[in-house]
């Protein structure tokens, strides 16, 4: 809904027109305007006293202006809207509502956890790291926060802060879908080092623990090892893996960029093409084009 505005010609010659005119304003209304809602409805149900709990004498008190508490729960619609943006692949509203999230309750791991997961989407990784470290400043063992970081770190080229919290995500694993993903992740860092032994050990474990699995851990995990064995000048093997890992499918979109890449090296146009098509989807998603 919000994200194709018509482009109205003509002049903007007041603040409320152009504000009306900017791409977020209409997510920026509608977050305003359920707290507004939600807040006032809870108001007006204390004010009613349906319960009898008190006396009419009490109606100003419950007029007067709501605590953090009464926001935090007038926050919560709007933050599922976020997290159902996220799962649209929405992102430039997912972030205006996580944005606006932080500024109420900056203290909040949550709403930093949200925003640094946009972030990572959007490629913008300086930020993603800044929100994670956040989410830790309040939660030093959170898993995802230090998975993210391995992330982030990596794709920022810091290897020795990526590798730092690939392993801080794997102590934090608290079951083997957990480790299997912090492992994976490390696997990805030690092939953007160029560490192939390392990281083929790693994505083979990680398929020895998910044994013919069709979940995108396993895709980016063949991908990985497909780019080791490319590397390793094992052109047929590698392209075994990459046809796994697009058959399977990741929402990495830089995945379906690189095997593309390799496909139109080789000569296969038609899984070229499929491969560009599918990267371009994703990273359509990452500008707001979607």
């Amino acid at each position: 809904m919000y994200d194709n505005y018509p482009a109205y010609d003509v002049p903007k010659s007041n603040i409320v027109q152009r504000f009306f005119a900017q791409r977020w304003s209409a997510i920026l209304l509608e977050i305003v305007l359920t707290i507004v809602i939600t807040v006032a409805a809870g108001q007006a149900f204390e004010f009613f006293d349906p319960f009898g709990g008190e006396s009419a004498d009490a109606a100003p008190a419950a007029a007067s202006a709501p605590d953090a508490n009464a926001m935090s729960v007038a926050l919560e619609p709007v933050k599922q809207r976020g997290a159902d943006y996220v799962n649209e692949r929405r992102y430039i509203a997912a972030e205006a509502i996580y944005d606006f999230a932080v500024a109420l309750e900056p203290d909040d791991p949550a709403n930093h956890g949200w925003r640094g997961y946009v972030n990572l989407q959007t490629a913008d990784y300086l930020e993603a790291q800044a929100d994670f470290r956040r989410v830790l400043e309040r939660r030093p063992l959170d898993y995802d926060a230090h998975n993210a970081l391995c992330w982030a770190y990596g794709e920022s080229r810091d290897f020795t802060s990526a590798l730092e919290h690939c392993q801080q995500a794997l102590i934090a694993a608290t079951s083997l879908p957990q480790y299997a993903i912090a492992l994976e992740n490390r696997c990805w860092v030690h092939v953007e080092m160029g560490e192939y032994d390392a990281a083929a050990q790693e994505c083979l474990a990680v398929l020895e623990i998910y044994g013919g699995c069709q979940h995108e851990v396993c895709a980016l995990a063949h991908y990985n090892l497909g780019r080791v064995m490319l590397a390793q000048g094992k052109t047929e093997r590698a392209l075994r893996q990459f046809n796994l890992a697009f058959r399977i499918g990741s929402t990495y979109a830089d995945m379906y960029l690189k095997i593309g890449e390799v496909y139109d090296t080789l000569g296969f146009d038609a899984a070229a093409a499929a491969s560009f098509a599918q990267y371009e989807e994703l990273a359509a998603a990452r500008v707001g084009r979607k």
